[in-house]
């Protein structure tokens, strides 16, 4: 199963060119060529220079395809046509908003939303200022007189001179510089048009949840009734003053946990052009309110607001309806539905409206349009008629579609990123809806990972080259795919960089599992290996359900480089996708349904042995293993296994009994602690006899104002193994005032970083030798 060193290097150094960017990409991550060795401070700083650079562009409109707006070298924003090459002041540099958050530019080009004054809400959410700027006279105007920073959300309308915002939780549009109110319920337990956390944090990814129509004449929007939601209080003790305030400030956050209430969704549309404009709720035909959750919305049209559908869900999201609304009359119908209760149902945000297929001078009476299913064991390309009767496979086999990346109407194709070279590639595609050819817009017998970026009509892109070699972007026309028109950024740079540097050697792996699927791993050795050495090891799981982290992207050089580099560490970082990871098919998704924890921690144990017993540099007395998230709790389900092959546990961030999580996100897994009650107890972290006797210790880090993780399961867990005895030589707890998730607030990710490097060093020496003191410590004691 293990090959040597010698084969490994070999298979990494095959050479096939990767396009035609100078340099030639190769199919490995870098690996340098020269003496320099990764540092703490290169590899953590932020933002680092080690990091390769990315064009952004704005796409725009309007009778031309392949015009696109970018930032500039100088701050300023440039008007670039794609054909010519040419480029425009669009907006001067000294023209732009200085603390601008993000910016949106209207369909006609001719006026900038900027948001500014921004505040952190959740994850994606937050509270801002908007300004409306005219671009021919650089003119300003706030969306809103008077705002406070409060304004939750703003988009443009497709179409019109209007800007639909959303303030107090209430939904606004703005026309010819005039604000009418839309709904008047909003308050703190009433959210329209954007969602509440859990919403946000769990099904839509999003700052939003409004949709226009086609024509601009049209808002579909949900609105989430908070009411008899339980509330989470979370304490920030320092709250982002000098002076620590006497009593702390208390965010209470309606947070359902599993088994309790969920919010009530509703969906709601809105007439623009009615002599009054209202919010009108739609009945939803679906489920019952309290064993709903809507999880998409679009419109099935291209050019009206005739219809719009919604994907519905159960409360533990092992069914779906598909529910097509009217507008006309308001009246809906059920056009689709699946059991998926064999595992859990996802939610892939992927509707996408195609209407009638021409083929020839035969126009199909059905109008159809484009969703993922993984209903074949595998995620696929299917397009469904509106009338809910037919159903077409675009794409099909033993490997699955990742993202669609856009919809040729007047070319019939869709492009999409998938996995058909491998899970851990991503190569891009298109298919005809007519023919059902599949076509690759790339080389896919090169091992890579690619993503596009399309013109409004599709006519030109952006291809964009991740790895493994250093990324780089080109410009392309759909009419030629085998030569670029231009580089758009080459990051040779970063290329020149890399060459200064010994770099640590990262190379690909799939691990024939007892149980006939196979696992794919990521080895990353010391810069300097010497395969006549022995070497500790860090395993680095995520591990979550249905999620990836083994990817032949060109790997970051963060700390766990900087631990593979370092003379007095030089730790391999071993990363194993175990069962229930992504990328692999339904079936092997799907092992972990109602039971998150002991097949995943098995997974990681056994690839641990494996790796060991293979290969002889190796130190097998010194295998840790740190994760943060559902990779912290793995971590803790690792440790509390007790096989003695795991020396080291560290765990960030950690889940230690899913009873303290979210709703939306663990009853989708693990069903309801009503229903399944045994998994609730199987998965949770209770025992404590690996945490005593592991050889290096357990360490647990958490960020006190964590709204995503609650510090709450730390707490719990510290407790428990301090209640039933658990040294102070094998437990270490640290918490991270104020920091929520990410743990950043106040140099507190310098500090998280630096503490697990000393761990490593401690774990290190461990045996048969002092621990003694690293030079870095030493650096950092005198300072």
């Amino acid at each position: 199963m293990w090959c040597r060193l010698l084969s490994l290097g070999a298979a990494a150094t095959a050479v096939v060119l990767v396009g035609a960017i100078e340099p030639p990409r190769l199919p490995r991550q870098p690996l340098g060529n020269g003496d320099k060795l990764l540092t703490y401070n290169i590899t953590t700083g932020s933002p680092g220079p080690l990091r390769a650079a990315t064009v952004s562009v704005e796409w725009v409109g309007g009778g031309k395809d392949g015009q696109f707006i970018k930032e500039a070298a100088d701050g300023s924003f440039v008007f670039e046509d794609v054909v010519t090459g040419n480029q425009t002041t669009f907006l001067a540099a000294d023209k732009i908003p200085t603390d601008y958050h993000e910016y949106w530019i209207s369909p006609d080009a001719t006026q900038i939303l900027w948001s500014v004054n921004y505040t952190k809400q959740y994850r994606y959410s937050y509270f801002a200022d908007y300004l409306v700027q005219h671009v021919e006279t650089g003119e300003t105007q706030p969306l809103v007189p008077g705002s406070k920073g409060d304004i939750q959300y703003a988009i443009w309308n497709p179409v019109f001179d209007q800007i639909a915002f959303v303030q107090g939780n209430n939904l606004f549009i703005r026309s010819n510089g005039t604000i009418e109110q839309i709904t008047t319920n909003g308050g703190p337990d009433m959210f329209n048009a954007v969602p509440d956390w859990v919403y946000e944090e769990e099904i839509f990814g999003t700052t939003s949840t409004l949709w226009y129509s086609p024509d601009g004449k049209y808002i579909a929007f949900l609105n989430f009734d908070e009411t008899g939601v339980e509330t989470f209080t979370i304490p920030y003790y320092m709250d982002n003053q000098n002076l620590a305030p006497p009593y702390p400030r208390e965010l209470d956050l309606r947070y359902p946990k599993v088994g309790t209430k969920n919010p009530t969704v509703g969906f709601n549309l809105v007439d623009l052009t009615a002599e009054t404009v209202t919010a009108l709720s739609v009945p939803i035909d679906a489920f019952p309110a309290d064993d709903l959750i809507i999880g998409e919305v679009a419109w099935l049209t291209s050019d009206d607001h005739d219809k719009v559908i919604y994907r519905a869900f159960n409360r533990v999201q092992d069914h779906e309806k598909l529910v097509v609304v009217n507008t006309a009359d308001k009246t809906s119908i059920v056009i689709r539905e699946r059991d998926g209760s064999d595992g859990w149902l996802d939610n892939n945000l992927s509707i996408r409206y195609i209407g009638s297929i021409n083929k020839g001078n035969c126009t199909s009476q059905e109008k159809y349009y484009l969703d993922l299913s993984d209903e074949s064991g595998w995620n696929h390309l299917y397009l469904f008629s509106v009338s809910g009767k037919k159903k077409i496979a675009l794409t099909s086999g033993e490997w699955e579609v990742v993202s669609i990346l856009k919809v040729d109407a007047a070319r019939g194709l869709v492009y999409y990123t998938s996995t058909q070279g491998h899970s851990t590639e991503r190569h891009i595609y298109s298919v005809s809806w007519v023919t059902r050819k599949i076509t690759p817009l790339v080389d896919d017998t090169v091992p890579a990972v690619w993503s596009a970026s399309f013109s409004t009509y599709g006519t030109y892109y952006i291809l964009r080259y991740a790895g493994p070699d250093v990324p780089y972007q080109e410009l392309y026309s759909v009419n030629l795919t085998t030569k670029p028109i231009r580089t758009i950024e080459d990051n040779k740079k970063l290329v020149d960089l890399l060459q200064t540097y010994r770099l640590p050697n990262i190379t690909y792996h799939e691990l024939a599992h007892p149980s006939g699927f196979s696992l794919n791993a990521m080895l990353r050795l010391p810069a300097n290996f010497n395969p006549s050495k022995k070497y500790p090891v860090l395993l680095t799981p995520y591990g979550g359900p249905g999620a990836q982290q083994v990817s032949k992207s060109m790997q970051s050089f963060a700390w766990a480089s900087y631990i593979a580099s370092d003379p007095e560490l030089e730790y391999i970082t071993y990363t194993v996708d175990n069962r229930g990871t992504g990328g692999k098919g339904r079936a092997f998704r799907s092992l972990v349904a109602s039971n998150l924890g002991e097949m995943e921690a098995a997974d990681q144990i056994w690839a641990a042995k494996q790796l060991a017993s293979a290969n002889p540099w190796v130190d097998a007395d010194k295998i840790g293993i740190w994760g943060w998230s559902y990779g912290g709790y793995l971590t803790a389900k690792v440790v509390e296994v007790g096989d003695p092959i795991i020396s080291l546990g560290l765990a960030t961030a950690p889940v230690s009994d899913w009873r303290f999580y979210d709703s939306m996100y663990t009853e989708r897994y693990m069903k309801t602690p009503e229903l399944n009650p045994d998994g609730y107890n199987r998965s949770g972290v209770y025992l404590t006899k690996g945490f005593k006797e592991i050889k290096g210790g357990f360490m647990i880090q958490h960020g006190t104002g964590d709204d995503n993780v609650h510090f709450q399961n730390s707490a719990v867990l510290a407790d428990l193994l301090m209640g039933d005895k658990v040294s102070p030589e094998k437990l270490q707890v640290t918490w991270f005032t104020d920091s929520d998730h990410g743990i950043s607030y106040h140099n507190q990710g310098q500090f998280l970083y630096r503490q697990l490097s000393k761990r490593l060093f401690e774990e290190k020496g461990r045996v048969g030798s002092s621990t003694g003191t690293h030079q870095w410590s030493k650096k950092h004691d005198s300072e």
